[in-house]
């Protein structure tokens, strides 16, 4: 396996285990809507990943959302130091779905297609056959 595809799948199963524990833990009242509104990125890093097989494009753009939703879990639940630091619940995942999921998302197809055309250009290995006369 890739080191692509490990780092995306750690950063999904990272997302998804976030929030199922704040939305079950947390929580006074879990809900639906609030459990899927902050794993909206993560699904669209699963849509990347496993229908168009992107590991480079999931992990990109898995990268800066997992950052900010561990910053964000950290600034609303273990050191809350303001009484609207719950509305990073609301607004860290509208940035995260909106700027930095496509963002991070077209990097990481970008280092991806050079790394596919890196290594078609390479030329292939001829160590068995003799590379000088004599």
């Amino acid at each position: 396996m890739s080191v692509a595809r490990t780092m995306a799948y750690a950063l999904l199963l990272f997302g998804v285990v976030l929030h199922t524990y704040t939305n079950c833990v947390e929580s006074e009242s879990p809900s639906l809507g609030w459990w899927l509104w902050p794993l909206a990125p993560y699904i669209a890093g699963a849509v990347v990943l496993f229908l168009f097989k992107r590991p480079h494009a999931t992990a990109g753009a898995l990268l800066i959302p997992a950052i900010l939703d561990a910053g964000n879990f950290y600034s609303v639940f273990i050191h809350p130091t303001s009484s609207t630091a719950a509305l990073g619940m609301v607004f860290v995942p509208l940035w995260n779905l909106v700027v930095f999921v496509p963002v991070g998302g077209a990097l990481g197809w970008w280092v991806g297609h050079r790394i596919r055309i890196t290594a078609s250009q390479m030329p292939a290995n001829k160590s068995v056959e003799r590379t000088r006369e004599g």
